[in-house]
């Protein structure tokens, strides 16, 4: 160090005084900015509402909810309704004929309603009508009305029978639904913590900055005491030109400081804001360039007193995380449900009753058939398997091994958190025994340099020791700071990982 004093004192010109206009300089005063004041809780309550990935996730699990409510339509009623009407002449091919040429006009209608069951079956009431007209001589009449009800209750025992089969879909769009919201409860509570850790970076930065300012203050201070001990000849140009390059160093660290600021008031921005369509530039431009004043204080240090076991029960009960892998496991024992019935062999029962009217008139004919005077009734019983069914078989054991996966994805899940559940306790603690450490220093360095600068003015110290004091006094406060900010996102970690970091959905916005 003396070879590097003596190094500067021979390079540098030959000076006794420093200028005034140098020392302004060196402060490099920022230009003064109107800046927008803003607490942590309105951060997070403006990221909340108007990030732009939270959004589009918000109307992806609008989609899973529109699909879910559109899942029920495969139990829907179907109403049919058709007619025809066909007009015919044709020679006669026999005497039983009834004409030389017959001429015949029918026309007919059909309506039916079908209720389709969530047991797998279906209930079905039909309605025939025909109208037919003739010149034949063997015809009842000249005119004719047939009329038929039927009702058909159709259902499957085996292979796609019952409510566990056919309502499986169903309830996979409702997980799935789910899933999204919880999925979205994930998003959210890890925006909040992102806004939350950037804006304690910006208050780091800003605190850094204030530390900066301060050192460059003191070095200032030191440079001034030393020129005039120039002056009056108990000095020498050498302790001027040391404070002149810490003045110069400290004042390069402060431009770094200021572009440091400037940076985590950028990345804080980015989460907090996104423009609509209807936003002019010129306001999206003075917006960005104006800087966010943070409001809320950086936290107290508090013992951390839960114990890691408690804050891993209320992480298994809160995080959405391990919701999203249940309704994981529901789906797929849904899909195990599925294949299991499609396995089985297909056997369908179907029972029908119908009624059947001839009348010369529409009247007549519907009313006879609704009477059901002339049923008939039947019954049938359809067997039918594959032979050997290897599509079925197989699809099942994939099933069971999609089941047995999603099992496991749970507990790997339960583990991650475990794990970071106990990062997390640990890291609070030890921050908070780091925060009560750097005071402890920070009061030391403070005390070092105050006695070092009384020693300085008595003579009995050296220009050097007084800025090595001083860079220990700037590195101390600066600890203190970052430990700080680490202490303040440690908090934050817990709560993220104890599932705590929630808030209520704020209404969505008219897109």
């Amino acid at each position: 160090m003396l070879l590097g004093a003596a190094w500067l004192a021979l390079v540098a010109p030959s000076w006794s005084t420093t200028s005034i206009a140098w020392r302004q300089d060196a402060a490099v005063e920022a230009p003064a900015q109107s800046a927008r004041q803003l607490s942590l809780g309105d951060a997070v309550a403006l990221a909340l509402q108007n990030n732009i990935g939270l959004r589009i996730d918000r109307f992806s699990a609008e989609v899973q909810r529109f699909t879910y409510l559109g899942s029920w339509g495969s139990f829907d009623p179907i109403a049919t309704v058709s007619g025809n009407f066909t007009d015919a002449e044709q020679q006669a091919a026999t005497s039983l004929a009834g004409a030389n040429v017959v001429n015949s006009q029918v026309a007919g209608f059909n309506a039916g309603l079908l209720f389709p069951l969530e047991t797998g079956g279906s209930f079905n009431v039909g309605y025939d009508h025909t109208y037919s007209k003739t010149n034949s001589t063997f015809s009842v009449g000249e005119s004719l009305d047939q009329g038929a009800f039927a009702l058909t209750y159709s259902q499957p025992l085996l292979r796609g029978a019952w409510n566990g089969y056919n309502t499986a879909e169903r309830m996979k769009a409702e997980m799935r639904w789910m899933q999204s919201d919880a999925r979205h409860t994930e998003l959210r509570a890890n925006l909040q913590r992102d806004v939350t850790q950037a804006y304690w970076d910006l208050i780091a930065s800003k605190e850094a900055l204030a530390v900066q300012e301060e050192t460059l203050a003191l070095g200032l201070r030191q440079l001034e005491q030393n020129e005039r001990r120039l002056k009056v000849g108990v000095g020498t140009e050498v302790e001027v030109l040391q404070a002149q390059t810490n003045v110069a160093t400290q004042q390069e660290v402060l431009l770094r400081s200021r572009s440091n600021v400037s940076a985590a008031d950028d990345m804080l921005k980015g989460l907090l804001f996104a423009r609509s369509q209807g936003d002019g530039w010129d306001a999206w431009y003075a917006w960005w360039d104006e800087p966010i004043e943070p409001t809320t204080p950086l936290p107290e240090v508090t013992d951390v007193t839960a114990e890691w076991t408690q804050s891993l029960g209320r992480a298994l009960a809160h995080r959405p995380e391990l919701l999203q892998k249940r309704y994981e496991i529901e789906i797929s024992e849904l899909d195990l449900i599925k294949a299991n019935s499609e396995e089985q062999a297909g056997l369908d029962l179907q029972l029908s009753v119908a009624s059947n009217a001839v009348a010369d008139h529409t009247g007549p004919a519907i009313e006879t058939a609704a009477k059901f005077d002339f049923a008939t009734y039947s019954a049938s019983l359809t067997y039918s398997t594959p032979l050997f069914n290897r599509a079925a078989e197989n699809a099942y054991k994939a099933a069971r091994v999609g089941v047995l996966s999603a099992r496991l994805a749970y507990e790997l899940a339960e583990t991650e958190i475990l794990t970071e559940v106990r990062a997390a306790v640990r890291d609070a603690h030890y921050q908070a025994e780091a925060v009560r450490a750097a005071m402890v220093s920070y009061d030391l360095a403070v005390r070092q340099l105050e006695a070092e600068e009384a020693r300085f003015a008595q003579g009995i110290s050296t220009n050097f020791q007084v800025l090595e004091y001083q860079q220990q006094l700037s590195q101390a406060k600066s600890n203190l700071v970052a430990v700080r900010v680490a202490y303040a996102k440690s908090l934050t970690a817990l709560e993220r990982a104890e599932g705590r970091l929630q808030q209520p959905e704020p209404p969505a916005p008219n897109e």
